[in-house]
C-alpha cells in the first residue's frame, strides 16, 4: 500500500467474541495501515477477565495496542450503545462483521449490523468474509447514480482503491425503469419521450464525467457502465456476478423503518442479501 488515505481518521470496530473475531481484528489492522487512523474497539456486554485478556492478546498480535487506540467496554443495548459511542467519539467509519444473508425473521427484526447500517451517522463497512490474512479490496463496484452524495462516495472509493492498489473500480449508473416509464407517459409523444430520455441520460453521463475529471484517479483502471433496473438491486446483482470484493454505496437519505423494508429503499436490496463486503458512505456534513 503506497497511498495514504486520510478520509477516515477515526475508525471504530464492533467487537463480538464470535469465531470471526480474530479475522475482523486482522482486517482492522489492514484498515489502520491504509488509513493511518486512530482505532476504537467497542464491545457491548459484561466484561470478563477471559474476554479482556483475549482481546488484549489479539490487539497485541496485530500491533493495534498502540497508545492512541482505545478499547471501550459498555453494557446496554448493542445497537443504541454503539450508535451513541460513534456519535460522542466523532467516529468516521464503523466496521462490523455481517452474515451474507439472514433468515426472513432476522431480516425484518434486523440483525445488529444491519440495524446499525440503517441508523449510524457515520460511514460503515460491513465485512461478510473477514480473513485472518486480508487480501485487500481488488475489485470495487461503486454507485454512480445522479445524487448530491455521489461525488463524495466516488472520491472516497477512488482514494480507497488507490490505497489498496485495486485492479479495477466499476462505477455503475442505475436507470430506474419505473421513472423512465413515467417519462414516456407524461404528456410526451413517443418520439419526444425518447428524446427527453436521451437528454436526461446524457446529462447524467456528463455529471459523472465531470466528477471523474475533478477526482485524482492516478493510474487506477475505472470502468463506467449504465444498467437499467431497480436501483439497489441491479448494482448488487452486478457486484455478485463480477465477484467484486467491495460494494460502495451512498448512505440512505432518511432513517428507515419497517415500511422501507416492505417497500424497499435502494440500499435494502444489498442489505437483504449482501453480494460482498459493503461500504456505506455517509458524508460528514449529512444530517
Amino acid at each position: 500500500m503506497q497511498s495514504k488515505v486520510t478520509t477516515f481518521q477515526k475508525i471504530a470496530v464492533a467487537v463480538a467474541f464470535s469465531p470471526r473475531c480474530e479475522a475482523i481484528i486482522a482486517e482492522a489492522r489492514q484498515l489502520q495501515q491504509a488509513f493511518h487512523s486512530q482505532m476504537i474497539f467497542i464491545h457491548v456486554g459484561k466484561k470478563s477477565m477471559q474476554e479482556e485478556q483475549y482481546l488484549k492478546h489479539l490487539l497485541h498480535r496485530f500491533q493495534l495496542d498502540q497508545p492512541n487506540n482505545e478499547v471501550i467496554w459498555r453494557e446496554g443495548d448493542p445497537v443504541e450503545t454503539i450508535l451513541e459511542i460513534c456519535q460522542t467519539q466523532n467516529v468516521d467509519l464503523l466496521v462490523a462483521g455481517a452474515l451474507e444473508k439472514e433468515t426472513l425473521l432476522k431480516y425484518f427484526l434486523g440483525g445488529i449490523s444491519r440495524q446499525l447500517s440503517r441508523k449510524v451517522k457515520c460511514s460503515m463497512l460491513m465485512l461478510t468474509e473477514p480473513n485472518i490474512h486480508p487480501g485487500g479490496f481488488k475489485h470495487l463496484v461503486v454507485e454512480g447514480t445522479d445524487h448530491p452524495k455521489t461525488e463524495n462516495t466516488i472520491s472516497v472509493a477512488v482514494e480507497l482503491a488507490k490505497a489498496f492498489q485495486s485492479n479495477t473500480l466499476s462505477i455503475i449508473q442505475e436507470s430506474d425503469l419505473s421513472k423512465l416509464a413515467l417519462i414516456r407517459s407524461d404528456d410526451f409523444k413517443e418520439n419526444e419521450a425518447d428524446e427527453h430520455k436521451e437528454t436526461l441520460l446524457k446529462e447524467e453521463d456528463e455529471k459523472l464525467e465531470e466528477i471523474l475529471r475533478c477526482t485524482d484517479c492516478g493510474e487506477l483502471a475505472i470502468n463506467t457502465e449504465r444498467i437499467e433496473g431497480k436501483p439497489g438491486y441491479v448494482i448488487s446483482k452486478f457486484a455478485r456476478e463480477k465477484s467484486a470484493d467491495l460494494l460502495v454505496v451512498n448512505s440512505p437519505d432518511i432513517t428507515m423503518n419497517l415500511l422501507d423494508r416492505v417497500f424497499p429503499h435502494d440500499i435494502e436490496y444489498a442489505l437483504a442479501d449482501l453480494p460482498c463486503n459493503l461500504l456505506i458512505i455517509h458524508p460528514k456534513n449529512a444530517d
